[in-house]
């Protein structure tokens, strides 16, 4: 019975890998999820006008997790410019929350000399750069499937409040 007992015993430890097994395991998925979310489609945030002139800007998706946030909506006024700018050519700053794989996906809330920017951004060439005044963040940079569409239908809309 004790050879029984002590030949699971030995079947048991040799069956789960210790406790760092686990903690790369872990790891693995996340790293996975991150990659899955980036390569997922072309729009990492959806970005538009509601009926009462407020900006929104929410994260598609897994992003809401990697980014650890909701997203941003503020008037229509608010908006400073809106642009289209190449990913690789713009600085991230300090990652205060969020992910950042270089190469796959940034998305978080990054931070130098007091201003905050929002970025929510996949493998992406071209993202669309929102400028913000009197806002907690001075930035969203987000990746949308046309950012020179977005960028004329927030223009048109920064026009029609003014």
């Amino acid at each position: 019975m004790t050879a029984v007992l002590a030949a699971s015993i030995l079947a048991f430890d040799l069956v789960l890998p210790p406790w760092w097994g686990f903690l790369v395991a872990f790891l693995l998925v996340i790293l996975g999820g991150i990659v899955a979310t980036s390569f997922a489609g072309p729009n990492l945030a959806a970005v538009g006008i509601s009926p009462d002139d407020q900006l929104l800007v929410r994260p598609v998706g897994l992003v809401r997790l990697w980014a650890l946030s909701k997203g941003h909506e503020c008037p229509v006024t608010a908006i400073a410019d809106v642009g289209v700018a190449d990913r690789k050519t713009l600085a991230r700053k300090w990652k205060t929350v969020g992910t950042h794989l270089p190469g796959v996906m940034t998305a978080g809330r990054f931070r130098s000399h007091h201003e905050t920017d929002l970025w929510m951004v996949g493998r992406s060439k071209e993202v669309l750069v929102i400028e913000l005044h009197d806002q907690p963040f001075r930035h969203l940079v987000v990746q949308v499937e046309d950012p020179h569409a977005a960028v004329e239908a927030l223009r048109a809309a920064m026009n029609r409040e003014r």
